[in-house]
């Protein structure tokens, strides 16, 4: 079972728009964003299964990981 991966914001734009995408689990956060072509750097927050975690977390098959963009302005 794959775990899914739910990015918010401009984050959808590296995403073809989709508002989730399955990803193989038992690799990092890191190594998937790299390999969907998100930049690490433009993540703020990770959250799996609703609870803060970071980009170096492991994926586990079924987790639901949120991602937020950093905002900015001026």
């Amino acid at each position: 079972m794959p775990a899914t991966l739910r990015p918010y914001g401009l984050l959808k734009e590296y995403v073809a728009q989709q508002s989730e995408v399955s990803v193989a689990s038992g690799r990092t956060i890191r190594e998937t964003l790299l390999e969907l072509g998100i930049p690490v750097d433009i993540v703020a927050l990770v959250t799996v299964n609703d609870v803060p975690q970071s980009k170096d977390y492991l994926l586990q098959d079924g987790d639901t990981v949120r991602l937020l963009a950093v905002i900015g302005g001026g």
